[in-house]
């Protein structure tokens, strides 16, 4: 069969010669656009999940709020202590109190504390530097207590930071570079360290199963 290229026919072949071209054309761009989206879809699973991980590395569901509690305190029986805690760690708070990290957890996942313990009325850390390796601390809250046991006991650098999130995010750093301590269940003790401004001390204890 011989195909008589006249105009027309040239006409018609090229019409469908360029709606095969178009649809190749489409076909190609969407292969491109859904490898971008499965792309950015991948990504922001993987930024969700990691924005989980992140806020959820030292707090649970199950915490106590603040507004909740209506005893809260700390024994140790090894330095006669039996102190009230309170929230917040400012020079006025921990003039009368053991001041809570407010970034750190109040009974559950890793807690953070601080006083002072030379210079004021009530220098509840005042023998701090005495705690051993398996000494117990009793922590309560309300009408749930945890006995923690030391498991190190350190001076560690503290930059002289007033703010007390910037001030918990240091030691948080501190403890993360600690191998050997679990994250998880952990009870922290602050205080400052005489003629050391750039120094804590700082008593790491793990919650006694």
């Amino acid at each position: 069969m011989k195909i008589n290229y006249n105009k027309k026919n040239i006409n018609i072949i090229s019409f469908f010669v360029s709606i095969i071209l178009f649809l190749i054309i489409l076909f190609i761009l969407n292969l491109f656009i859904n490898q971008d989206s499965q792309i950015s879809y991948y990504y922001q699973n993987q930024e969700q999940n990691n924005v989980q991980v992140n806020s959820n590395e030292n707090i649970t569901n199950q915490d106590i709020s603040i507004e909740e509690i209506t005893n809260w305190n700390i024994e140790i029986e090894k330095m006669n202590l039996n102190a009230n805690i309170k929230e917040g760690t400012s020079k006025e708070i921990i003039k009368n109190n053991v001041g809570h990290y407010t970034a750190s957890n109040v009974f559950y996942g890793i807690i953070a504390l601080k006083a002072y313990n030379t210079g004021e009325n009530n220098n509840y850390f005042a023998n701090l530097k005495e705690l051993q390796i398996g000494d117990e601390i009793k922590y309560t809250v309300n009408n749930l207590s945890n006995t923690y046991k030391v498991i190190s006991n350190k001076i560690i650098d503290s930059n002289n930071i007033d703010d007390n999130k910037e001030e918990y995010s240091k030691i948080y750093d501190y403890i993360k570079r600690e191998n050997n301590i679990s994250k998880n269940d952990i009870l922290i003790l602050i205080t400052y360290v005489k003629d050391m401004p750039n120094k804590y001390r700082c008593v790491i204890a793990k919650k006694n199963i």
